[in-house]
């Protein structure tokens, strides 16, 4: 199934040879039938491979992905794989999309079930609005919110305190 996004043969090697080569056929066909694009398909493919080479770094296997840990690699990455340690948003979905693959795949345990984060009323609100005034469809309406709820944990705190403390500088 690899060879529908690569046609190279030393990439083709390399994801193979990997930890999570094992994997990545049947993950590249998960994609597929879920309707990813081939470029996404191909990011997402990259981030498995490229996970399965961090955790065996750390001395641990497929099986013990450990999300929190890889995106904090993911920083500062130089990884000579991960295209010059270039990464965007695509290398931190592509590794939770294959961490599912493996839980449904019976290799890794669920993450714990417990109380969802409660969602910060500004994105509550974005949401309404792209249903209201753009009439956006709820596949887009969880990226962009996904992606909104993303920034704000970046910022750590609620923008609309900091639009009220720039109200009173000078």
């Amino acid at each position: 199934m690899l060879e529908t996004y690569f046609s190279a043969a030393k990439m083709l090697g390399h994801l193979r040879s990997g930890p999570s080569g094992p994997y990545l056929d049947g993950f590249a066909a998960a994609l597929e039938r879920q309707g990813y694009g081939p470029e996404t398909a191909v990011r997402y493919l990259r981030a498995a491979a490229h996970i399965g080479h961090f955790v065996a770094e750390q001395g641990a296997g497929p099986t013990d992905v450990d999300l929190a840990a890889f995106g904090e690699h993911v920083r500062t990455c130089r990884c000579p794989r991960a295209k010059g340690g270039r990464r965007n948003h695509h290398t931190i979905y592509g590794a939770r999309f294959f961490r599912r693959h493996l839980v449904e795949l019976g290799l890794c345990q669920s993450a714990a079930v417990g109380a969802a984060p409660a969602e910060p009323q500004l994105v509550a609100d974005f949401k309404t609005w792209l249903r209201k005034h753009r009439g956006a469809s709820d596949a887009t309406v969880r990226l962009y919110a996904r992606d909104a709820a993303g920034l704000m944990m970046e910022l750590r705190s609620d923008p609309a305190d900091r639009c009220r403390a720039r109200q009173h500088l000078p």
